[in-house]
């Protein structure tokens, strides 16, 4: 008893911690954007892009992007500064003119410049009557990039990104599986298979988390350890992850991961024993609270930790029988996901209002094929990069595994919910 409080002795502050932002202290939200005359009056809003756009709403006829406005004009020509966060709708013809398979050939042989990312600057014109807190927008009048170099990395990272979606598309619903896996972009995500995900309590799979980081980690390790020894290869894990998170996009479940990876490697490097992986995940979750207080309320920063925590708290003592009874990597899989299930399911009661009860096997089942299809698909990126002429090679065999997981999947999916 004294040694597994020594071994996790930063997981009672955490607690406490988690306890008093939860329940007691006010934790500061996002301030509202600010003008100099009534927001309602707003016609034009320049803003830098916090996020890429994504679809929202049931029949997700619209796109959603997350800005820091930086100025604006008034109906009648007054032009004011601005601070604070707001978001704005677009239309789809606005998000989607360079994206293949929709919106795209119709503006071909046209000039537009509309490559919307994160660290776009924009200049909006916004529907009268819109709020501080959030803005319809009618039509960009511009949009780039600053004339700096993290402009110029920021406008590289939008470049790289969009030649990626076109590859993915090229590889049908196995590229939109993979596009989701890599860069949490859903855009080419087929709807049956978004929904049979949700309701075989599937959705953390689809979510960028550590199992995504860890993959890109642990090639890096290998890569820089055959090359140029045990001592680089940390350097070139914390490179990868870094990379990863920069091309992905920074989400809380994803920059929990990119914490645990880079406290791992420092103390590695340090030589600090870590005698505790829970007392690991109570100390990132401190870093993260003082950095980021208010993603504590986001649900993937709920699941994300939850999830591991359970696996961490409750594997070896899930693990033990299922492991006399099962295979090794069965017993292993399914006690992991007993455990995740074990801190999420509240959660998900809270958020959704009801559970999937096959989602403890489902996910045992699942994730093992979707980590071994996200190695195929690298795998496949890289031969297609090097040797365009078996890209559609390539796209045949993800195909092929894609139906097997869709297929368990939709399987899954058939189980009723329970209604909370």
């Amino acid at each position: 008893m004294v040694d597994a409080f020594k071994n996790n002795f930063l997981v009672f502050p955490a607690l406490a911690i988690a306890a008093l932002l939860y329940f007691a202290l006010p934790v500061r939200e996002q301030k509202s954007a600010f003008f100099l005359f009534d927001s309602h009056e707003a016609r034009l809003v320049e803003c830098r892009l916090l996020s890429a756009p994504v679809k929202v709403g049931t029949k997700k006829k619209s796109y959603m992007a997350k800005a820091s406005v930086l100025g604006a004009i008034g109906k009648r020509g007054f032009a004011s500064s601005a601070f604070g966060e707001a978001i704005f709708f677009l239309p789809l013809e606005l998000c989607e003119i360079y994206q293949p398979g929709k919106l795209y050939s119709a503006w071909r042989g046209q000039k537009v410049d509309f490559l919307l990312d994160k660290g776009g600057r924009v200049l909006f014109e916004v529907e009268e009557g819109s709020s501080g807190d959030s803005f319809n927008v009618r039509s960009i009048v511009s949009c780039g990039y600053e004339c700096s170099f993290w402009g110029s990395v920021q406008k590289f990272r939008a470049l790289c990104r969009l030649h990626f979606t076109r590859l993915m598309y090229a590889w049908g619903g196995a590229g939109g599986l993979l596009l989701a896996l890599l860069t949490g972009s859903r855009a080419y995500l087929e709807e049956e298979s978004a929904a049979a995900f949700r309701l075989a309590g599937l959705s953390h799979i689809l979510a960028l988390s550590g199992m995504h980081l860890s993959l890109f980690g642990s090639l890096a390790f290998a890569i820089g350890k055959k090359s140029f020894g045990k001592k680089a290869a940390p350097f070139f894990e914390l490179f990868a992850a870094l990379a990863f998170v920069w091309f992905a996009g920074r989400s809380p479940s994803l920059f929990r991961a990119l914490l645990c990876s880079a406290a791992a490697i420092l103390f590695g490097l340090l030589r600090v024993p870590v005698k505790s992986a829970l007392n690991l995940l109570a100390l990132v979750f401190i870093v993260h609270v003082s950095i980021f207080p208010d993603e504590m309320f986001e649900l993937s920063f709920m699941l994300s930790y939850g999830a591991l925590a359970g696996i961490l708290a409750f594997n070896e003592f899930v693990s033990k029988p299922l492991l006399a009874a099962l295979p090794s990597g069965a017993g292993k899989s399914l006690g992991q996901s007993i455990g995740a299930q074990a801190m999420t399911f509240p959660i998900c009661a809270r958020f959704f209002g009801s559970v999937a009860p096959g989602a403890i096997v489902s996910s045992a089942i699942v994730a093992p094929l979707v980590l071994l299809f996200v190695y195929a698909g690298l795998a496949a990126i890289i031969l297609s990069l090097l040797f365009p002429s078996f890209a559609p090679f390539c796209g045949g065999l993800l195909k092929a595994f894609y139906a097997a997981i869709k297929g368990a999947v939709l399987f899954f999916a058939r189980i009723p919910c329970l209604k909370i």
